[in-house]
């Protein structure tokens, strides 16, 4: 019937040139690869703390180059989900929220690229006041864009029943991610432990 076809997951159906197993494949690995390699970045740069310092300290100094071609990669996969997304999830979603769902999760992956383009710069850079701006607007273009991505298509997910814990599973994301970008560091010292909490944000 038409309401089994639009709510069958449309990755289990092949259609079109482009492979839905490769589009998910590339969902799953991008993140994967991201979180890994700056990880390594921080076990190769002596005297780093992935407690202490933030990950875009790593974006800097020695090996810098590691974490951000890490970036620039990660996004442009992230950007290539997002246009297989929408290819594949066309009999899922309404267009016009589709549309704007997947423009909103190209522009995290777009965030994503700025930061490898834009690393936090050194105090002595001639240029500090505009690249700043440049990588802190990267940084709230990643998670707003997708905490708003995440909760159309949570909502849209939820309401077919096929679908239905793949939406509970991006609303709750959205709402953890908000809550983690909104909690009030200073109640815990964040400055202490900045590093570990910009981990678990981005990890989650």
């Amino acid at each position: 019937s038409v309401c089994k076809l639009k709510t069958l997951p449309i990755l289990l159906r092949g259609r079109g040139s482009i492979s839905p197993r490769f589009v998910a494949l590339v969902g799953v690995v991008g993140p994967i690869h991201c979180v890994l390699v700056f990880t390594l970045a921080g076990l190769l740069r002596p005297g780093y703390s992935a407690v202490h310092q933030v990950i875009s300290d790593l974006g800097v100094g020695p090996n810098a180059w590691i974490l951000n071609a890490d970036f620039v990669l990660s996004g442009l996969l992230f950007i290539i989900f997002a246009i297989g997304f929408y290819h594949w999830m066309r009999p899922v979603i309404s267009r016009k929220w589709l549309f704007a769902s997947t423009i909103l999760l190209v522009l995290s992956g777009a965030g994503v690229v700025n930061e490898g383009f834009f690393p936090e710069p050194l105090p002595t850079d001639p240029s500090i006041h505009l690249h700043r701006i440049l990588h802190n607007t990267g940084f709230w273009v990643i998670f707003y864009a997708l905490i708003i991505a995440l909760l159309i298509l949570g909502w849209h997910l939820w309401k077919t029943p096929a679908w239905r814990r793949y939406g509970c599973y991006s609303l709750i994301t959205a709402l953890v991610t908000f809550g983690l970008l909104a909690f009030p560091y200073q109640l815990i010292g964040a400055n202490q432990i900045a590093g570990l909490i910009e981990r678990v944000q981005v990890v989650e």
